[in-house]
């Protein structure tokens, strides 16, 4: 009787189980691969798709505009700067004066007090993408604002650069009045009219008509010596009140009516006239800018007015850079980017800031370190901040942290 034996191979363990097909040296069945390569084909398509999506998102991030806007900090002038001197702390030097002053004396002036402005992209003409947002976000020094709060999509490029150069001409105006109204030199201030607001349909004024005195019906006839006295006149006056301008017209007396109109701040009421100031004596003051809108350099500009038409270096030598709006009677406004502007001017080297008081809650615990910042209202107060500083007297100015340091001793 034959008996099947299972022999072993000596290093191996016998086994209880029959040796299967492939261990046996057997060829697989017929078809047995397929199901493998078509899952490697599968998993090679999965990542070349995976692939191709990331590349597509990396491109779209680097190409396709967002509706981001983004704020950093942009070049800055020194408006005391000659023109042999460099203005810009980005580099360049003007071909003339940043600031000219004509019609009266000017005095040799020193160190600098620079104006600050930010780079602004994401409006129309300079689109910004998703990767310039991740790199702002990153920064300190930018920020990351949503388009339509800045510059809405139905406003064109040609449209924001005419408002923004309307804004900067309107600054440099103010600033020659209130720089002259600080020194004393606008005694003869005329107020005339630039144009008729569209919501003024009443008045039969003109253009160049120069204001003399108003009689508001059933009131008091008041003559008219500076824009600030007009304003608060107006303050007192309802809207929706006939008045009465005694006006010059033309070298000519004359008179003019017209209803008030609504207020925006809701006290008081407004001509409905767009007013242009002449000074006497006639001071011609020519900026030396171009490409920069906006009115936030109103503050420095005046300053620079201030300094250029008094005795000695207002500065002391010291490099000073600042910002704010500035109005007819020398209020201070506030501005957007202040922590952008702050940086540029720490970034072009200035050692003292001004800042507008209101805008004091955006730039404490921002200050650039080594840079001191200080807080002024109004013209006349910054003018004080800047004596203060040439002279090395510092501790009674207000700041954004102790905006009242001779009440806080």
């Amino acid at each position: 009787m034959h008996h099947d034996v299972v022999v072993t191979h000596p290093d191996q363990p016998p086994s209880d189980q029959a040796p299967t097909q492939e261990q046996a040296g057997s060829p697989p069945p017929a078809g047995a691969g397929r199901p493998r390569a078509a899952r490697m084909r599968r998993r090679i398509l999965l990542q070349a798709t995976a692939l191709a999506v990331v590349l597509g998102l990396i491109i779209a991030a680097f190409t396709v505009p967002v509706d981001k806007v983004i704020e950093a900090p942009g070049p800055t002038w020194n408006v005391l700067a000659t023109g042999s001197s460099d203005s810009a702390g980005a580099g360049g030097a003007p071909q003339e004066d940043l600031l000219t002053v004509r019609g009266v004396e000017t005095y040799p002036t020193e160190g600098e007090l620079r104006m600050t402005t930010i780079s602004l992209n994401g409006c129309p003409g300079y689109p910004v993408t998703t990767a310039d947002v991740l790199v702002a976000l990153l920064s300190r020094d930018s920020a990351v604002l949503e388009r339509e709060a800045v510059c809405p999509k139905e406003v064109t490029e040609e449209e924001i650069r005419a408002t923004n150069q309307a804004a900067m001409t309107s600054s440099q105006d103010s600033a020659v009045v209130a720089a002259l109204n600080e020194v004393g030199m606008a005694d003869h201030l005329s107020l005339q009219v630039g144009g008729i607001a569209p919501e003024q349909t009443s008045s039969d004024l003109q253009q160049g008509d120069a204001l003399k005195a108003l009689t508001p019906q059933g009131g008091q006839r008041t003559e008219i010596t500076s824009y600030t006295q007009l304003r608060d006149l107006m303050a007192t006056i309802p809207a929706g009140t006939a008045v009465s301008l005694e006006i010059e017209r033309e070298g000519q007396e004359a008179t003019a009516s017209l209803t008030t109109i609504e207020s925006p701040g809701g006290t008081g009421s407004l001509l409905g006239v767009m007013i242009h100031f002449e000074v006497s004596p006639e001071v011609d003051v020519s900026f030396a800018l171009s490409d920069v809108g906006g009115p936030s350099a109103g503050l420095m500009f005046a300053l620079g007015i201030v300094d250029e038409i008094t005795p000695g270096a207002l500065t002391g030598g010291q490099r000073i850079a600042g910002t704010g709006t500035i109005a007819l009677d020398g209020t201070v406004g506030p501005i957007g980017g202040i922590r952008q502007k702050m940086a540029g001017a720490s970034q072009a080297g200035s050692d003292y800031f001004l800042a507008p008081a209101d805008n004091c809650g955006e730039v404490v615990g921002h200050e650039p370190e080594g840079m001191e910042v200080y807080a002024v209202s109004t013209l006349h107060e910054g003018v004080e901040t800047v004596r203060a500083i040439a002279a090395g007297k510092t501790s009674g100015l207000a700041t954004c942290q102790n905006p009242n340091p001779v009440e806080n001793r």
